[in-house]
């Protein structure tokens, strides 16, 4: 975990600083886009369906993006994806993320596995991206949640986790009237 908080810190001076992000130098390379831009969600719940009485509270995912600094064109650009599960249950389940840049323009979509987590453990997850600025939770994955999702073993339908959501990239923006754009 310090080892993160350390990389996350260093990407955000490094985006700070674009001449630092770009290598130094003479270069006029521009440097990669910044997620220090972004405000980002934190503690943000997640509720399953509303048909669900009681929901299974305690489980987090944490997506944090971060880039080394380098030649923009070669940014190396990490995703972290973290779930704690501070339920009672043995719990499985993935969601879909959709990434876009500062433009708002697609980057890809996003699967964010738990594992087979018991109660108390964590797992995480470290994948290689392209620097987003927004995303949006794909809600309507049949396999995924809210949909669907492992408690005890048992598949239920539909999943009764609530999340706790953490990332440090904002939610896509709703489209206006005016732009008429639909994400």
């Amino acid at each position: 975990m310090c080892r993160l908080l350390a990389l996350l810190a260093l990407s955000m001076l490094l985006a700070a600083n674009p001449a630092l992000a770009a290598g130094g130098g003479d270069d006029k390379a521009a440097a990669p886009p910044a997620t220090a831009v972004s405000k980002g969600v934190r503690d943000l719940k997640l509720s399953p369906s509303p048909t669900l009485s009681e929901p299974i509270k305690g489980v987090r995912l944490n997506i944090t993006q971060f880039s080394y600094p380098g030649v923009p064109e070669r940014a190396s650009c990490r995703t972290v994806i973290r779930v704690e599960n501070a339920s009672d249950h043995t719990i499985a389940f993935y969601s879909l993320i959709r990434t876009f840049d500062t433009q708002q323009v697609p980057l890809g979509t996003w699967m964010t596995p738990s594992g087979e987590l018991p109660p108390g453990k964590s797992g995480e997850r470290l994948y290689s991206c392209k620097l987003a600025r927004y995303m949006v939770l794909d809600r309507g994955s049949a396999g995924g949640w809210p949909n669907t999702c492992l408690v005890d073993g048992e598949e239920r339908s539909p999943c009764p986790l609530e999340l706790t959501f953490d990332a440090n990239m904002d939610f896509l923006p709703e489209p206006t009237a005016k732009d008429g754009k639909k994400h």
